[in-house]
């Protein structure tokens, strides 16, 4: 069954890198949004279309989803260590894929953004909290915008394999952590069915049972 095109901003590493790796594995048409000028060697190799769009140049960014056909589907996982790129940057992703029109925009956000920030812990609030503000207006905003959304919120993000374990749940009370690859794995699978349209999830793995503070 063909796939409808998957487009990835922030793919070059980390979950944006295994989102669009394993969607290539699945037979999956990806689009890798990536700075101008950036090595996309990696990509390129997985069979991905590469185009050059700056998160933070909102031009740059609608270039990117021009011609695109209608069934696109857009997965962000921008995000950087002040929040800028959190905020800024998905607010060019949002605004651009409501202007042109697409399927459904996918946004990985973390616990601790939104009503699941006062469940989280002081030492999560003192390492990250500007970014969790920052990923707070993200969330606001896709949810403003009509477009269908899924926000997923991981917990702390660590390097490994991916387990098969993850879940997702509703609870805004959920803790603990997430392999970068289970999460690319929970992010697929929830962009193959409409049933997490319109829903705000934590995403954790009862396989890792130390929280990391690290997005």
């Amino acid at each position: 069954m063909s796939r409808p095109p998957l487009l990835v901003f922030g793919p070059r590493n980390g979950v944006g890198f295994e989102l669009a790796a394993l969607a290539r594995m699945h037979g999956w048409p990806v689009i890798a949004a990536v700075r101008p000028g950036a090595d996309a060697t990696e990509l390129e190799k997985l069979g991905c279309r590469v185009m050059e769009a700056d998160a933070l140049d909102a031009p740059s960014v609608r270039a990117v989803f021009q011609d695109l056909p209608s069934d696109v589907m857009v997965a962000s996982t921008l995000g950087d260590r002040n929040g800028v790129v959190d905020d800024e940057g998905n607010r060019a992703v949002i605004d651009a894929a409501t202007e042109y029109g697409t399927a459904r925009l996918l946004l990985i956000s973390s616990l601790g953004a939104g009503e699941s920030r006062r469940y989280a812990s002081e030492r999560l609030l003192a390492a990250i909290g500007d970014v969790l503000h920052a990923k707070t207006r993200a969330e606001a905003r896709l949810r403003a915008s009509g477009l269908p959304f899924t926000i997923i919120r991981p917990g702390g993000l660590v390097d490994g394999a991916a387990t098969g374990t993850g879940k997702l749940v509703d609870a805004e009370d959920a803790h603990g952590s997430i392999s970068r690859a289970e999460l690319a794995a929970l992010t697929l699978r929830t962009l193959r069915t409409d049933t997490f349209i319109g829903r705000t999830l934590s995403a954790i793995d009862p396989a890792h049972e130390q929280p990391h503070p690290r997005i």
